[in-house]
């Protein structure tokens, strides 16, 4: 407040970085209803848009799986056991996490209308389609269960602990899924780049084969090992087969420290939103 002459002038305290990423956080999280409406929304537009409208969500990763089973396990002859499920306890997750960031990417460019008339949180956007994208996830459960019905023996109790493993991988979607949906306002390549980036992130991911054999292939070339080792969905995948193929408890330990190393990587991400998303209406 502005005092007379004399006396200190007093404005509001300048919020930190910390204070604003959670502001951020709490913006979003007041507008939910607003996220639900808006995911929502864009599923319905896409059971519209083909002819076999929302089965594509159970289609997609079946014959996804399918063709990797025919490389692999056909034609390469270097498969797993029970390979069918050991492929998809892998794609299942990645199909998920390819889906959100896809949808994310465009999500702000898709609103530019919305952005232009209304005043909201921007960041409420790839929220919303990370939202939505929990159908791909939910739907992929469907042809888990046939597969079950192959390999009876893989389904233990172990698989309701299925819920957990996807939460830790949803914090490590959310940094990912922010800063392309603001980095597609400014260089519009980003959307055309980011599916041969994830099918590079794929490969190099033990997705296709055992965690040992693609360790095999790092340790012949040290950069790789460190990628491997760096990599979220090398410890991701691992849980999943946990619960999904071998029938057995996840390392919790693991587990944990992903979950808490997201947490850095998503305040970074957030702050960088905050600190751009000012100019997207200028820019869209």
């Amino acid at each position: 407040m502005s005092t007379s002459a004399g006396e200190l002038t007093v404005g509001r305290p300048r919020r930190g970085r910390i204070g604003t990423v959670l502001e951020t956080i709490g913006a979003a999280v007041g507008q939910r209803r607003l996220i639900w409406y808006l995911a929502v929304s864009s599923l319905r537009k896409r059971g519209t848009d083909s002819l076999l409208g929302n089965l594509w969500w159970v289609l997609d990763p079946a014959l996804q799986m399918g063709v990797y089973y025919v490389l692999v396990g056909v034609i390469l002859k270097r498969s797993e056991p029970a390979y069918p499920l050991f492929l998809f306890a892998a794609i299942l997750p990645w199909k998920w996490f390819s889906t959100c960031l896809a949808d994310s990417t465009s999500s702000i460019r898709l609103r530019e209308k919305v952005l232009r008339q209304i005043a909201f949180p921007q960041i409420v956007l790839p929220i919303a389609s990370m939202t939505a994208s929990v159908a791909s996830f939910a739907f992929g459960l469907i042809p888990l269960l046939a597969l079950y019905l192959f390999y009876p023996d893989r389904l233990t109790a172990w698989v309701l602990l299925l819920p957990v493993v996807a939460a830790v991988q949803l914090l490590w979607t959310l940094p990912f899924a922010v800063v392309l949906s603001a980095s597609n306002v400014f260089f519009r390549d980003v959307g055309n780049l980011i599916g041969h980036l994830l099918r590079l992130w794929f490969y190099l991911s033990p997705g296709l084969f055992s965690v040992e054999r693609i360790r095999e292939i790092a340790d012949r070339h040290p950069p790789l090992s460190l990628l491997v080792d760096a990599n979220p969905f090398t410890w991701l995948f691992g849980a999943y087969r946990d619960l999904l193929y071998y029938g057995r408890s996840p390392d919790w330990l693991v587990l944990g420290v992903l979950a808490l190393a997201s947490l850095p990587v998503s305040f970074v991400a957030i702050h960088i939103f905050r600190r751009v998303s000012p100019s997207f209406v200028k820019v869209l």
